[in-house]
């Protein structure tokens, strides 16, 4: 009776080694990086583009600041998929299309007194929004 528990005992010692041994020689299947985020392009009122990854609003919860009529409207950057600013700043607002992730259209007049920031391949990048004709947001 004793040697049949010692019998056992290798078998499952052995066992148990033979279960270490093929997970040690299993594939280890490595998870595939995510891919790099898209940047947003900025044209600004001058023609040029800048790429910026990371693009926000500092010092807000991340809404763009607008109205339409005498309504306040915060939109928050994460719904937004294009902002295309249709006419010059009159009172510290101007005339815009945005264009929701959900691809709904409204216009709106968008607070001018805020800026973006993010970084661009040549470092920390920010640009008032008075200065800027369009925004396609990137990923």
């Amino acid at each position: 009776m004793q040697m049949q528990k010692m019998k056992r005992a290798w078998i499952l010692i052995a066992g148990l080694l033979l279960a270490v041994f093929i997970g040690a020689c299993a594939e280890v299947q490595v998870a595939e990086a995510p891919p790099p985020p898209s940047p947003s392009v900025i044209t600004a009122e001058d023609g040029v583009r800048y790429y910026v990854t990371g693009l926000r609003i500092p010092g807000t919860r991340q809404e763009l600041r607008t109205k339409k009529g005498d309504a306040s409207l915060w939109i928050p950057l994460a719904e937004i998929s294009k902002i295309h600013f249709t006419s010059p700043a009159f009172d510290d607002y101007r005339q815009a299309e945005i264009i929701l992730a959900s691809r709904e259209v409204i216009r709106v007049e968008v607070d001018t007194n805020q800026i973006l920031e993010g970084r661009t391949e040549a470092g920390y990048w920010n640009m008032p929004l008075g200065r800027i004709r369009s925004v396609n947001f990137g990923s």
